[in-house]
Order: structure tokens, then C-alpha cells, then sequence
């Protein structure tokens, strides 16, 4: 009898809805928290740089689901590139840089399809990049690690089952 291979078994189904999530929260909470940090003065002035504050004080229904859109994504670029179901790379630092290039270019597509900056000031595009380049980082590190931990975890698991044979 074959071995059924599932490209989206139960554990990546899990890490799926995990990664969506979130991706979807942290979204939601930092453009919060940046409403709640700038004065009223300042959020009229934003609804004019991006249309993720156009509704000041609020995110819209609209900008809620293109967080949606982009947290999916994410969860499907993570799919593709860590999983080793869809792209089989040995190396668990070229599949991380693999994952955050893709990540890098959804997001600025993102920005440009959904019209998140309708500013063309090139210091309001800086002030993007260095909002997002922290997370970035932390996420590459986050994501590094946590793959080196479960490549481990299996290699430890494989030597301790070679052994017993």
C-alpha cells in the first residue's frame, strides 16, 4: 500500500490557522495603537497619507479584510517555503530568506493593490519601511530558530529510533 503524502495534513493545517491569525492580529493591534498614539489633528492628516486611517480614530471594515487578505497570504507563503511539502530546501536559512523576500514583495504589493499610501513623499515610504523592518527582523529570527528547534526536535527523534533498531 503507498504512503499517502498530503500536501496540508492536520499539523500544517494547524500552523496555518496559527500563522493567519497572527499575522491578522499583530496587523489590527499595531495600526491600532498607532490611531490611539496620534492626536485627532494628527489622524486627519493621516486619512490623507494612507487609506488605513481614511475613517479616523476607526479601521474600516474594508482595510479589516485586506488585513485578512494579506495575514492568508502570509500563512500560504510560510506554507510553501517552511512546511517542505511544496519546495523542498534543505537549508533551513535559505528557505527562512525565501519566505521573507516572498513576504516582502506580497506586502508591497499589498501596499500598492489595496492603495495603503496614496503619498508619493518618499519620507512617508522610509517611515513604512522602518515601521516594518523590526518586525521583519524579529520574524526572520523567530522563524529561523523555531525551524533550527524542529529540525532538532526530528533529528533527536530519528537517532533515538535508529537506536532502538
Amino acid at each position: 500500500m503507498r504512503k499517502k503524502n498530503n500536501l496540508f495534513d492536520k499539523k500544517s493545517a494547524s500552523d496555518f490557522v496559527q500563522c493567519t491569525t497572527l499575522a491578522f492580529t499583530l496587523q489590527t493591534v499595531v495600526s491600532s495603537l498607532v490611531m490611539f498614539i496620534v492626536s485627532s489633528d494628527t489622524a486627519a492628516e493621516q486619512s490623507k497619507i494612507s487609506s488605513i486611517y481614511e475613517t479616523p480614530g476607526f479601521l474600516s471594515k474594508e482595510t479589516l479584510m485586506q488585513f485578512l487578505v494579506v495575514a492568508l497570504l502570509s500563512a500560504v507563503i510560510r506554507h510553501i517555503f517552511m512546511s517542505g511539502k511544496v519546495v523542498k530546501v534543505p537549508s533551513v536559512s535559505l528557505r527562512v530568506i525565501l519566505t521573507f523576500v516572498c513576504e516582502i514583495v506580497m506586502v508591497g504589493a499589498a501596499v500598492w493593490l489595496f492603495e495603503w499610501f496614496h503619498s508619493v513623499r518618499v519620507g512617508h515610504w522610509i517611515g513604512f519601511v522602518i515601521g516594518a523592518l523590526p518586525c521583519i527582523i524579529a520574524g526572520g529570527i523567530m522563524a529561523y530558530k523555531g525551524e533550527c528547534k524542529e529540525n532538532e526536535e526530528m533529528n533527536a527523534a530519528l537517532r533515538k529510533k535508529q537506536s532502538e533498531e
